[in-house]
């Protein structure tokens, strides 16, 4: 079906955006020919074809044939249409929302903080907070993991220009697999830091909504759905806070000397003994302790410390 999808925004079926779609090529055809042209019923094609005659872009005429309305005009007036229905819709959130919180006991009209408990639950609401960013979306995250069970999602949310950035706990270092996956959403677009520190995992979306646990527990039970209020300003700015004192993530290791230089700054600013950053490299120990040497000489530091101040003033931190 060439073009199915094109239209979908607009609220056409398949078979009225084929239709459509046939229509534009020719001058007129009655629902017997188009039916028999598309393989579909000829019932099928008269209700579609009066389905599109309502939204205006098609008419009929006294001899039984159709013809599509010229798109410029037609397209136009049904966009119209469709962004004044979406703006009543908008209208009716408030509305709505009294309806959803009067189903719900013990949370206010006015309250900016909603609970929402279970697993399945809490992925669902995930999901459809990330199909609803339009600008910025910026994570703390640290363990429990939210693992990205769809990496689609996100890579959709960065392929539509959705600014991302991300702070991640140091640890996820020492984990070869979620640090392959970490590479393959910067390689799309987000931006991601290390940190030794994360006192809490956090999403905030747009300045909208925040995602955060109710507890640091091992699994991820109940979060807190936060609204726009004074403690989801508090939270952007933690957030903030901790993406400036973060650390660049490591370059991947098949990159240039400098690259490489970075990347064990970043480790053995991270905590990683020599042990583990040889692991995570790929490398022996014996060679770890080299590459410090290197550095200590390349800034004339006498201990790993004094290196790690030159290396920020340099800024490879």
């Amino acid at each position: 079906m060439p073009g199915a999808g094109r239209f979908a925004g607009l609220g056409l079926g398949a078979v009225e955006e084929e239709l459509y779609l046939r229509l534009l090529g020719i001058p007129a055809a009655d629902p017997q020919w188009l039916a028999t042209r598309l393989n579909l019923r000829v019932a099928s094609v008269t209700a579609a074809l009066t389905s599109l005659a309502d939204q205006g872009l098609v008419e009929s005429s006294v001899t039984g044939t159709w013809a599509a309305v010229p798109p410029d005009v037609a397209l136009e007036e049904l966009l119209l249409r469709r962004e004044v229905e979406l703006r009543r819709v908008r209208g009716r959130i408030g509305e709505l929302m009294r309806t959803y919180r009067q189903g719900r006991p013990g949370t206010e009209a006015g309250d900016p903080v909603e609970v929402i408990s279970g697993r399945g639950s809490i992925a669902e609401l995930w999901r459809t907070l990330q199909l609803g960013v339009r600008e910025r979306l910026r994570v703390l995250d640290k363990p429990p993991y939210i693992r990205r069970a769809d990496p689609q999602t996100e890579l959709a949310l960065l392929g539509r220009g959705v600014t991302t950035r991300v702070v991640y706990h140091s640890r996820v270092l020492r984990d070869p697999e979620r640090l392959a996956e970490i590479r393959t959403f910067t390689a799309a677009g987000e931006q991601a830091r290390v940190h030794t520190e994360l006192p809490l995992k956090l999403a905030l979306l747009d300045d909208r909504w925040a995602l955060l646990p109710v507890s640091a527990g091992t699994e991820l039970q109940s979060v807190l759905l936060i609204r726009p209020s004074t403690l989801l300003d508090a939270l952007a700015g933690l957030f903030e806070l901790y993406w400036s004192h973060a650390m660049r993530l490591p370059a991947d290791p098949e990159e240039t000397p400098e690259d490489r230089h970075r990347q064990l700054l970043t480790l053995l600013a991270a905590g990683l003994t020599d042990e583990s950053i040889g692991r995570q490299l790929g490398v022996s120990t014996r060679t770890v302790q080299r590459w410090v040497r290197e550095l200590m000489d390349r800034f004339g530091a006498r201990t790993r410390f004094q290196a790690g101040i030159q290396a920020a003033r340099a800024e490879l931190l």
